[in-house]
Formats: C-alpha cells, structure tokens, sequence
C-alpha cells in the first residue's frame, strides 16, 4: 500500500503555529485602520472571538493529549486579563485610584 500523505497541518504544531501567524496579522490589520470608537470597540470584539478560538484551539490539542508550552502561556495571559479586567471594574465602580 501506498503510505498517506500528510501535510504540515496535521501536525498540532504547525496548526498552533498557523493559528497564532493568523491572530497576530488580523490584529496588525485592524489596528493600521482608522481609529475612532466605533472602530476599536469592533477591534476588540473580533480580537476576542480570535482569542477564544485560539484557546478552543489549545483546550482540544491539550485534551487529545499534545501539551505544548504555548497552551501554559495561554492561561497566564487569561488569569491576567480576568485579573485585569476585575481591576478596570473595581476602578469604575468605587473610583478609587491605585497609588503607585
């Protein structure tokens, strides 16, 4: 029998390695375009549905068994946007400043 032909994408690797490469160019293109409020509230929103298929991404490799170093980095980056975000929301709603 004639062996399968795999490409690179069958790899989790490369797949990971594409999907970041996507992430990364959306990004620097909705950025390099005008921006007014509208415009960045669009940005962010199409940057979190990236992320979150991007962490979907990971979770799946993660469960069949591929650990990469890049899932790890991943979480650290969520814990510290929640962490973030609950600093943006105790600051909107009590007013205090944070002294540094």
């Amino acid at each position: 029998m004639k062996p399968l032909k795999t490409d690179k994408l069958s790899d989790p690797k490369e797949f990971i390695k594409l999907m970041v490469i996507i992430f990364v160019l959306v990004s620097v293109f909705l950025f390099s375009q005008g921006v007014s409020q509208q415009q960045t509230i669009i940005n962010v929103v199409v940057l979190l549905i990236l992320f979150i298929c991007l962490q979907l991404t990971f979770v799946i490799f993660y469960k069949k068994g591929v650990k990469t170093l890049a899932f790890w980095i991943l979480m650290i980056l969520l814990l510290m946007g929640i962490s973030l975000g609950v600093a943006i929301w105790y600051y909107s709603k009590y007013g205090i400043t944070f002294q540094l």
